[in-house]
């Protein structure tokens, strides 16, 4: 974010909004090794939203999680997304996963196929 040219306040208060709204905020303080699977994966989803960025890239972003924080970090991805007007490119194995969007290609073989009847 400081990078990006937030101030450091400014990009403290966007890291710590989504680290508690993805129920990380504990986590802080702590490096990475000292973190589970899961926590891990809920920090770089905040740390990827906390930058607003216009296109997101995901790859399996719940395959770390419980399915109780997978669909919490699929509604707040989708939410922000939808919020920021940002893309969402997502990867994953998972059909509850991939319901949450309103696009989907399917790679099978090495050919892209285009799902009809979403969005």
């Amino acid at each position: 974010l400081r990078l990006g040219g937030a101030r450091r306040k400014e990009a403290e208060e966007r890291s710590l909004e989504w680290l508690e709204r993805l129920e990380v905020g504990e986590v802080r303080a702590k490096r990475p090794g000292e973190v589970s699977g899961g926590q891990g994966q809920r920090v770089a989803v905040a740390r990827a939203l906390a930058a607003r960025p216009r296109v997101i890239f995901a790859d399996e972003p719940t395959g770390a999680l419980d399915s109780l924080n997978g669909e919490r970090v699929m509604t707040l991805l989708t939410e922000a997304a939808r919020d920021t007007n940002a893309a969402v490119v997502l990867v994953t194995h998972e059909a509850r996963v991939a319901a949450y969007s309103d696009r989907e290609v399917v790679v099978r073989d090495g050919q892209a196929r285009e799902m009809a009847g979403l969005a």
